[in-house]
């Protein structure tokens, strides 16, 4: 029997940063569109940059061109209730928020709303500890927002150096060398927060354009070409993950030295451990939408990212939460290489209470796919051992299987599930009681199994040694190749028109109705055999 085809998505391409806007009427303009409607990496670091050029350029022009930008902003009006307290509004424990109360904090900054004395103090001490896991990350993107701030008063800087080239955040090496050879020529002064972001956004897994970019950085002759220099031709950090037990798995990392030595403590702080036990996981920080900024703050370590971001992500499995999956695309789309608490997070995504995160999750495992980073049986097992605990629902979990078969990924899906098909059915033979989580009462897993199986219109195939090698549907002859690597028998693709009705606990509705349609920038697929 030929096997099946592959139909996977083209993986998607990361966008150039186009350069900050040329003249202080267009930067306006995209300022007060960001702020009114939000935005994304690409447009913050835009108008960050900016910001910080046209204020060194002529200051009394970008004031002028901005004005119609500042009379609509909160902290200007006198009669709203933190209007005449800007300065110890921006400065709190919940100043900075999000990427548009940073562009808020340096729009004040230069109307003269926040004292110099605060700018200096927040620069050098840094934003207030929340004692959360996320606290490395808020750390490090407000304390490059508060230099800049301090600069703008004190010192405008000709242009930020850290500006990433590709939307991701990933800077080209030979563009920070040219960047540090024009303020070399300018006898301008390199900012540490904004040096250190730079040196944490340069590509360096391309090892040849960076030791070429190397050479030319250490010919330079100035201390932050040294830096970068050393920096390129060391070896990138590999944190070693370690996995914690109990009903709800995640990931820890002990500290990285090559991120904590000769960086800005607020910046080494992203090479801290992440630890379960010694950090506080509740916060607001889940809520506001920094996720995408916080993976460019480490385009090549999207681990340590995902690390810190597993306990949101686990809340829409485990405690019905909605909305952390929807960085799980960008997680797949990250330029390092996806590890333990990346293929972790998906797992938890495909088993999420709400359809929109099911979705946001099997969009990250298409994408993972299509770029050749699937691990999965890394996945595979993660999700068997999840179903087992009782984190993850099985009837969820069939519909996010169901939902990424009918895109064509057929040899992806049953790679997949041939590394979790045994945990799932482990209960078919011994009756074992599923744990107490997995299910309504004390219902044992054997039966959640068998009730998937038959709502589902898929039974269990016996793999070449009798164990089970995937979920097939009704008459499907199944996959050709013994590894179960390829799908067969009629294109072998799990569709949604084949899945019955799924009923998830408290809920009716069939399995192929959807409330949230899926993401189309992946047409059209693209053949793999």
């Amino acid at each position: 029997m030929p096997a099946a085809e592959e139909l996977l998505p083209p993986a998607p391409q990361p966008a150039r940063v186009p350069e900050a806007p040329r003249s202080p009427a267009e930067l306006a303009e995209e300022v007060g569109a960001l702020l009114a409607s939000g935005g994304d990496v690409t447009a913050f670091e835009r108008a960050l940059d900016g910001l910080v050029r046209h204020a060194h350029q002529d200051r009394d022009a970008l004031l002028t061109a901005l004005e119609p930008v500042l009379a609509r902003r909160w902290w200007t009006k006198e009669n709203h209730p933190h209007g005449p307290y800007a300065d110890e509004y921006f400065s709190g424990s919940y100043g900075l928020v999000d990427a548009a109360s940073g562009l808020d904090a340096l729009l004040a900054t230069l109307r003269g709303r926040i004292r110099t004395s605060t700018l200096r103090r927040a620069a050098e001490h840094g934003a207030a500890e929340h004692g959360c896991v996320h606290q490395a990350l808020t750390r490090a993107f407000e304390a490059r927002l508060w230099e800049v701030a301090l600069h703008l008063r004190t010192r405008p800087l000709p242009f930020l150096l850290s500006t990433p080239t590709w939307s991701t955040g990933l800077l080209e090496p030979e563009v920070l060398v040219e960047r540090l050879d024009a303020y070399r020529r300018l006898s301008a002064r390199v900012a540490p927060a904004d040096f250190a972001q730079a040196l944490l956004r340069v590509r360096r897994s391309d090892r040849a354009a960076a030791g070429r970019a190397a050479e030319r950085a250490a010919a330079l002759g100035t201390a932050e070409g040294a830096r970068l220099a050393a920096w390129l031709t060391a070896p990138a950090p590999v944190p070693a993950p370690r996995r914690t037990a109990g009903p709800r798995v995640l990931v820890e990392y002990d500290g990285t030295p090559q991120l904590r030595d000769g960086f800005p403590a607020a910046f080494g702080a992203l090479g801290d451990p992440v630890s379960v036990a010694r950090q506080r996981w509740y916060c607001y920080h889940g809520r506001n939408g920094m996720s995408e900024y916080w993976l460019a703050l480490l385009p090549e370590l999207p681990e340590l990212v995902a690390a810190r971001l597993l306990r949101d992500l686990s809340a829409g499995a485990v405690d019905d939460g909605r909305g952390a999956a929807a960085v799980l695309p960008r997680l797949a789309e990250a330029d390092g290489a996806p590890g333990a608490a990346v293929h972790l997070g998906v797992a938890y995504g495909l088993g999420a209470r709400h359809p929109e995160d099911r979705l946001a999750a099997v969009d990250a495992l298409l994408v993972l796919a299509a770029r050749g980073r699937l691990d999965t049986a890394l996945l595979g097992t993660d999700l068997g051992e999840l179903v087992r605990d009782g984190a993850v629902k099985p009837l969820r979990l069939a519909e996010s299987v169901r939902t990424a078969a009918s895109t064509g990924a057929n040899a992806t899906i049953w790679g997949v599930l041939r590394h979790t098909l045994p945990a799932l059915l482990a209960g078919l033979g011994t009756g074992r009681a599923a744990h107490p989580s997995a299910g309504s009462g004390s219902a044992g897993r054997g039966r959640r199994v068998r009730r998937t199986v038959r709502r589902t219109g898929r039974v269990a195939r016996s793999g070449p040694g009798g164990g089970p090698a995937g979920l097939l549907p009704a008459g499907d002859a199944g996959p050709a190749a013994a590894d179960g690597t390829a799908g067969g028998g009629g294109g072998g693709r799990l569709t949604p028109s084949a899945a019955g009705t799924e009923q998830d606990e408290g809920s009716t509705k069939p399995a192929n109705a959807t409330n949230t349609p899926r993401r189309t920038f992946y047409s059209p697929v693209t053949k793999r055999s």
